[in-house]
């Protein structure tokens, strides 16, 4: 590893249109360890009642609960409240806020 991660990620950005993917590429050629994020959510719905589940949720959601709302409302801890609500945001049930 001559260059510097900070050399590294200046040389990448020197590019056209750099991306997110362009600098980890630069960094692993350089022999850093890239960890890549996920790409989506670690859980999704497989059955009919799951799926409802997923429904429900998104629909508290876009009515404007929060998290601890939904969770309290639907009878599930917080954290599986967050997987049915990032499984609503991959499948484009979650309205968007402005």
């Amino acid at each position: 590893m001559a260059d510097t991660a900070t050399d590294v990620i200046s040389e990448a950005l020197t590019t056209a249109t750099p991306s997110a993917d362009d600098i980890l590429d630069a960094l692993g050629t350089a022999g850093y360890l890239v960890i890549r994020p996920e790409t989506g959510p670690a859980w999704m719905p497989v059955t009919a009642r799951s799926l409802a589940k997923v429904h429900k949720c998104a629909d508290l959601l876009n009515n404007g609960r929060t998290l601890q709302q939904v969770a309290a409302e639907m009878r599930v801890s917080t954290r599986q409240a967050e997987r049915y609500s990032a499984a609503a945001r991959e499948m484009g049930l979650i309205e968007r806020r402005r």
